[in-house]
């Protein structure tokens, strides 16, 4: 293995890329940056699978001694700013022609069947909810959304435009996301929506254009979101290990930021 293929490098040049101060801490003595805050994460949230042996593995692998407790407060401490840039350095700049929406749920324990059955009745928790846009050329995540409670996707579309690092050219939606509203946004601001209108469409202009000329041959590529939801939650699973909203919200982050560099391709530890 070289060292450009090793974790620690990958996450320096992000957070790098990312333009991040190098201590969050204003007071107090600055032993660990920021980078290392990332790395120990990121070794968490692929790896570990809980703070007493990550802060185990940031000893005896990398030398960088501090208990789990302080890693976790640390980690939480970050902003939400922070991972957003983390978030907009992973996916990149380069052009995107052709994007995908699509949204998902991640679950807020993993108790087994039997217990669903026998203590709960078959209910589940509220679980938390996702929107996800992806590169269907570069099969990368592009930007993302997480609620603690269900609410429409569709509302949550302009909120992807506006913190996506690249605008794509045109975007490929199922047909929960057909709203006249909403096409009407993304032609104003130059992007070509492609969603298929539900049964009876007669109202929209931009809704009876995709009833009466659908590209399905296009159309179908939006499957590949649904692929690469699939490969989150099947690598990393499909719950959220975490409690408070908080660190729910960077546990998934950091997960779509490893997926989006590669870490478990091309990063053996």
């Amino acid at each position: 293995m070289t060292r450009e293929e090793q974790l620690i490098d990958k996450i320096k040049g992000l957070v790098r890329r990312a333009r991040l101060p190098r201590f969050f801490n204003r007071y107090g003595r600055k032993w660990h940056p920021t980078r290392q805050l990332v790395l120990c994460h990121a070794v968490y949230a692929l790896y570990a699978r809980c703070w007493r042996r990550a802060a185990k593995f940031m000893r005896e692998f990398y030398g960088i001694t501090m208990t789990f407790s302080c890693w976790r407060k640390a980690i939480l401490k970050i902003p939400s700013w922070a991972w957003d840039a983390l978030a907009r350095a992973s996916a990149g700049d380069k052009p995107c022609a052709l994007a995908a929406i699509d949204g998902t749920t991640l679950a807020r324990s993993n108790p087994s069947q039997h217990y669903y059955q026998r203590i709960l009745g078959g209910k589940t928790a509220r679980p938390t909810q996702q929107l996800l846009m992806i590169d269907v050329q570069r099969r990368k995540f592009l930007a993302w959304r997480f609620r603690s409670h269900q609410r429409g996707e569709t509302i949550d579309v302009p909120y992807l435009l506006r913190h996506t690092p690249v605008t794509p050219s045109t975007i490929l939606m199922d047909k929960g996301f057909d709203a006249e509203w909403l096409h009407e946004w993304l032609d104003q601001r130059g992007v070509w929506s492609i969603a298929p209108p539900r049964k009876g469409c007669r109202r929209g202009r931009h809704r009876k254009i995709l009833r009466d000329c659908f590209d399905y041959g296009l159309y179908w590529q939006r499957n590949l979101v649904e692929a690469l939801i699939s490969a989150i939650k099947r690598i990393f699973g499909g719950h959220a290990r975490n409690r408070t909203w908080r660190a729910q919200r960077a546990e998934i982050t950091i997960k779509l930021i490893a997926y989006n560099i590669g870490a478990l391709k091309r990063t053996t530890i």
